[in-house]
């Protein structure tokens, strides 16, 4: 896998995984739960949910982000972009608010995930 600035950087997991995921709005936790990792990049990613998330400007998505147990975890907010519904699952687009330094972390995490994961 090579990763090119000029390019999209996306990748998809061959096996969607479990992460765990907690909704706030306003400074308040709305809902803890857990959705399916289906694609993620350096800006954003794909959660597969059977949560309905209320679709506001102010929604914050929080997750934990483990996918490599050898890296240090990362701790990333997100906003809802877009939802799709598949029957009583629900696809939400996620772009991550993330810093330069967070951006190469998770782009270390998802490099080392796929080449362990082929």
């Amino acid at each position: 896998m090579r990763y090119r600035r000029q390019e999209t950087f996306r990748y998809i997991l061959p096996h969607p995984r479990t992460i765990p995921y907690r909704l706030v709005w306003e400074e308040k936790e709305l809902y803890d739960g857990e959705g399916q990792l289906i694609n993620i990049s350096s800006h954003g990613l794909k959660l597969r949910s059977d949560y309905l998330f209320p679709l506001s400007n102010g929604l914050q998505v929080h997750f934990v982000l483990e996918l490599v147990p050898t890296l240090p975890p990362l701790e990333l907010i997100g906003h809802v972009k877009h939802r799709s519904q598949m029957g009583s699952l629900y696809d939400y687009g996620i772009m991550l608010d993330v810093k330069a330094d967070e951006t190469q972390q998770l782009v270390t995490m998802i490099k080392t995930y796929a080449r362990e994961n082929k």
